[in-house]
């Protein structure tokens, strides 16, 4: 196996010769590419294994890699949006608060007064 790099406009990527041919290198763009055909089942594990030269393990490794992280992303958006609407639920409740200090400051001042005070 040899690696070289080549250049191709805006973008430079590197292949990796395997067997007389070359293949771009794993980046994990191309990794999710193939783990999602895996996962639609549009290909077999040891189909793609021996197609781009892998081990079985390491796709397995990648795959347990990948949904560990989907995971994650999953739990941290909900906690987020959890975050995001308890911090709503806190302001909110404190404007309700400002008002209802607001309005019975003006009930007060029209007793005092005798004339209600216009809102507006």
């Amino acid at each position: 196996m040899r690696s070289t790099s080549t250049s191709g406009g805006a973008h430079t990527a590197r292949l990796v010769v395997v067997h007389d041919r070359e293949e771009p290198r794993w980046t994990a763009k191309r990794k999710v590419e193939l783990l999602l055909q895996l996962i639609r089942g549009e290909t077999k594990l040891v189909d793609a294994c021996r197609e781009h030269d892998l081990t079985q393990s390491e796709v397995e490794g990648w795959m347990d890699a990948f949904l560990q992280a989907g995971e994650r992303g999953l739990k941290a958006r909900s906690e987020d949006e959890q975050a995001v609407h308890e911090r709503e639920v806190r302001e909110l409740r404190a404007k309700v608060g400002e008002l209802v200090l607001e309005l019975d400051a003006r009930k007060k001042l029209d007793a005092l007064t005798g004339k209600p005070e216009k809102a507006f």
